[in-house]
């Protein structure tokens, strides 16, 4: 009978399988399931009473920048030797993991001649990557060695080829996908009024002149959801558990809102951020598509006015992003935070006083909540923060609520038609998962 719990080995052979497929050259397959191994055991223990987390890159160090560009950029990232290479066991990683950062740098992991792993380096300006995994970039930045891995908790690694994560171990569950609910799902249907409010306010505000080519309204939808999506993760990375509730305006009744605030900040920032790149992309294609025979006709005042425009562009993502950390703040509060469909804060602290439980609970299968996919759930089964949850978005449909425990889980649900049903395991990264088919 076959173990419904996964460990390192069947992450290890999902990888290897991956890498044949794409007929990539990789060591025996004992080895990567070595790598995994001791990767998953040093994520159990904790140095100095703290979790140990790291990232890693399987690079052979012999070779570390087989096909390097001809014009790199200046972070780009470079392998830093260790003068004798370190064994890879559990006792090594734990003590040498603090020197790498799942944000900043990596351990270079790689066989010796004989087949024992070691840790012969690091490799440094990682940075690049994580802030476009967490859409703080927009920007892809090239990735090194054969594969990634990121030990993100205690039994929870994540490997990448790339930007396309191969599977995610987490305890005993290998995840072989994620939900998409910003993409086609209820959930975006649900958000759809805050987005046309948002298209229609740049829609008012953009110069009647511009060119068509410089406005592409899918991108300002794409960034009203990553902005949402990285109010989530930046809660999820204070570790703390919190509740975002996003409810039409009259949808107030069950709600004791302990500090009541009218923080509308974010809906103008990005406004003006969308007006600002548009113009930015459109002086900056107008310069690029001069003649270069003609460059010397250009006035210094274009090249000024974009330069200008450039640095508003880079004072309006700052302030992006400094409205977002003062929104996942309000969350270390304990109760809620109160939003309407347009990302504005109404309150927080907020306390659900609905007391009547939910009819019916189903946890969906897939983005789009299908019935085929529905399995039930028990309303008893889960926490205080996500019963209560449950409760409000029972008895106020239209209303989605996050749930983010202390272990970083984020939870979406809200009630489709006469059913209660919740999202886990949601994708708020930028990332595509590995095709399944050959």
């Amino acid at each position: 009978m076959t173990s419904k719990n996964k460990s390192p080995r069947n992450l290890a052979e999902s990888v290897c399988a991956e890498l044949r497929k794409r007929h990539v050259a990789f060591p025996d397959e004992r080895i990567i399931v070595d790598l995994f191994e001791t990767t998953y055991y040093s994520s159990l223990r904790t140095e100095e009473s703290e979790p140990v987390t790291f990232h890693l890159v399987f690079l052979d160090p012999a070779q570390p920048d087989p096909k390097p560009p001809k014009n790199p950029v200046k972070d780009r990232w470079s392998f830093i030797p260790f003068a004798e290479p370190i064994e890879f066991s559990i006792l090594n990683v734990v003590k040498i993991a603090k020197s790498s950062g799942l944000t900043t740098s990596s351990l270079v992991v790689w066989p010796g001649t004989e087949g024992k792993l070691f840790i012969w380096g690091l490799v440094d300006q990682q940075n690049r990557f994580h802030k476009f995994l967490n859409r703080s970039a927009e920007v892809e930045a090239e990735r090194p060695g054969l594969f990634q891995v990121s030990v993100e908790g205690i039994g929870v690694i994540v490997v990448y080829l790339r930007y396309e994560k191969v599977a995610e171990l987490r305890v005993n569950e290998l995840i072989r996908n994620s939900l998409d609910v910003f993409g086609e799902s209820p959930i975006r249907d649900l958000l759809a009024p805050g987005i046309a409010d948002h298209i229609d306010s740049l829609h008012d505000n953009l110069p009647e002149d511009l060119p068509c080519s410089c406005y592409n309204e899918e991108i300002h939808v794409q960034q009203w959801l990553s902005v949402l999506c990285r109010i989530l993760l930046r809660v999820q990375k204070l570790k703390h558990g919190g509740a975002l509730l996003i409810t039409p305006e009259l949808a107030r009744q069950g709600l004791n809102v302990k500090y009541r605030i009218d923080y509308e900040r974010l809906q103008g920032a990005l406004a003006t951020n969308a007006v600002l790149k548009s113009r930015f992309d459109c002086m900056e294609l107008s310069l690029l598509e001069q003649d270069e025979s003609k460059a010397s006709d250009i006035p210094a005042s274009r090249f000024l006015r974009l330069r200008r425009l450039e640095k508003e562009l880079r004072s309006s993502k700052n302030e992006i992003d400094g409205v977002i950390w003062f929104i996942a703040l309000l969350t270390r509060v304990d109760g809620l935070v109160l939003m309407d469909r347009n990302l504005a804060v109404r309150g927080y602290g907020v306390e659900i006083t609905t007391s009547a439980e939910p009819e019916n609970l189903f946890i969906a299968g897939d983005r789009l909540g299908s019935e085929a996919k529905l399995r039930p759930a028990g309303y008893n089964h889960f926490g205080t923060r996500h019963r209560s949850m449950m409760r409000y978005c029972f008895e106020n449909p239209g209303s989605i609520g996050f749930a983010i425990s202390q272990d970083g889980e984020v939870r979406v649900i809200s009630k489709i038609g006469e059913r209660l049903i919740m999202w886990e395991n949601i994708k708020l990264k930028y990332y595509s998962y590995v095709s399944k088919k050959k």
